[in-house]
């Protein structure tokens, strides 16, 4: 990664990872193909419930913003000591901020969609699948601690064999439970459920025996207040995007509810269609990150400019490509998922107006890739922000109902909002004032004890 072509480097890191999201999209087709089987109603469930539950997860993933930077910059640095006690201490954090909020968050399931708003023929089928779900934050957050610390260190691989174990196992037990043992949709809740526990103790127990070069001992558990005062000023302002966003998203559910069930199920689809992008686009942003931070690791800032310039080609020109033959082929790959035709002609609507927004909505996301492998995380965090809190949410709910535009202003509203924080992120990118390792000179910078 510090050596020879920055393109070669950020494909090869990132080959392992398109496997992984290979898989997971193909699952979510799969998952979304057996609901589909169940009606309307049952299509829309994964809708309503994932921002809820992404409430937990979006902090787990907001705190391992610090544990890349750090992890990938020493390793850069060559002080492995420091990378494998950023690991311990940031674990532990994560596993008590999961547990408790998804406790508090199963409480409040039946308030979340009376809130929402959302119609009573989802409502009654969701809350066991919510549950469900929800159940699973923890040991999803071990994983992503192992996915973030042997990524950051060079790994992509292993993650990834674990992760494709992972889904595969649940699209195996998602029409087992669904349809052999009659439980319906609550069914792909516990298929989610049985996944994250596998992959979640498979990680503690990686950690435990160092199976994939990264022990941690009980000392490397405690809490390391330096480690902990550094991984925090860099995940924080990712925190609350994530947070954020998520509530964001959450809200969004009631501006989509309100149109009725027809959108609610073309939300849903489009959301699976647009997002199967995500094989190649997460991958790139995330070789690109971790390229950038051991560049900076090892002092080389000019490399780590280089990389983020190529990265940005690389995913938006994918992009392109993608979301072209969407937009080509959209009654093919929509018949797929239903022939109702109100909820048809909404998901082509949203295919066709969100969907070109998506090439800017990756350079935001590669923007934030940059971000936590060099630390300097605020300007994009807020940035994440804006573009969900003063843009798509005010925009679609003006465009949708204000205006009385429905379904279109909706899609309309969220386009923009990719639009104008695309542009922005990529000009923070090509301005190169992040190129700076959070670390310092030598591998070592803590507030605290180190």
């Amino acid at each position: 990664m510090l050596s020879g072509g920055i393109a070669g480097s950020i494909v090869r890191l990132a080959a392992p990872l398109m496997v992984s999201s290979s898989v997971n999209v193909l699952y979510e087709v799969v998952d979304t193909f057996w609901l589909s089987r169940l009606g309307e109603a049952a299509l829309a469930v994964p809708s309503i419930a994932w921002p809820y539950r992404g409430i937990v997860v979006s902090v787990c993933f907001g705190l391992t913003a610090g544990l890349s930077a750090l992890v990938s910059q020493y390793v850069g640095a060559e002080d492995y000591d420091m990378a494998r006690r950023s690991t311990g201490s940031i674990l532990s954090l994560i596993l008590a901020v999961s547990a408790l909020l998804s406790a508090l968050l199963a409480a409040g399931v039946q308030f979340y969609l009376e809130v929402m708003h959302v119609p009573a023929r989802v409502s009654s089928i969701a809350v066991g699948y919510i549950e469900a779900v929800i159940a699973s934050v923890p040991f999803l957050a071990a994983f992503i601690v192992f996915n973030v610390t042997l990524s950051s260190a060079g790994d992509t691989r292993t993650p990834m064999l674990l992760g494709v174990a992972a889904s595969l196992l649940n699209a195996v037990l998602d029409p087992v439970f669904m349809f052999v043992l009659g439980l319906g949709v609550v069914g792909a809740g516990y298929a989610t459920l049985a996944s994250c526990v596998f992959s979640g103790t498979y990680s503690l127990y990686s950690f435990a025996t160092g199976r994939h070069g990264v022990r941690l001992g009980l000392r490397d558990l405690y809490p390391d207040p330096g480690i902990l005062g550094l991984a925090c000023r860099v995940s924080a302002p990712v925190v609350a995007q994530t947070t954020g966003m998520t509530a964001g998203f959450a809200v969004m559910v009631g501006v989509v509810s309100g149109l009725g069930t027809p959108v609610i199920a073309a939300y849903s689809i489009g959301q699976v269609l647009l997002g199967i992008d995500r094989v190649f686009a997460l991958p790139l942003t995330r070789a690109t990150g971790i390229v950038v931070g051991q560049s900076l690791g090892a002092g080389m800032r000019d490399r780590a400019r280089r990389a983020a310039v190529t990265g940005l080609a690389l995913v938006t020109g994918a992009a392109i490509a993608y979301i072209g033959s969407l937009m080509v082929f959209s009654r093919l790959f929509i018949g797929a998922f239903t022939s109702e035709p109100r909820a048809f002609a909404c998901a082509q609507r949203m295919l066709f107006i969100f969907g070109p927004s998506i090439v800017f909505f990756h350079a935001f996301m590669l923007a934030n890739s940059v971000a936590r492998g060099s630390g300097h995380t605020l300007f994009v965090s807020l940035v994440g922000l804006a573009r969900l809190w003063l843009l798509r949410i005010p925009g679609s709910w003006l465009l949708a109902y204000r205006l009385g535009l429905g379904d279109t202003g909706l899609w309309a509203g969220m386009a923009l909002s990719n639009y104008v924080a695309g542009a922005v992120a990529a000009a923070w990118l090509l301005s190169g004032r992040w190129a700076a390792p959070v670390i310092g000179a030598g591998g070592r910078k803590c507030t605290g004890v180190c």
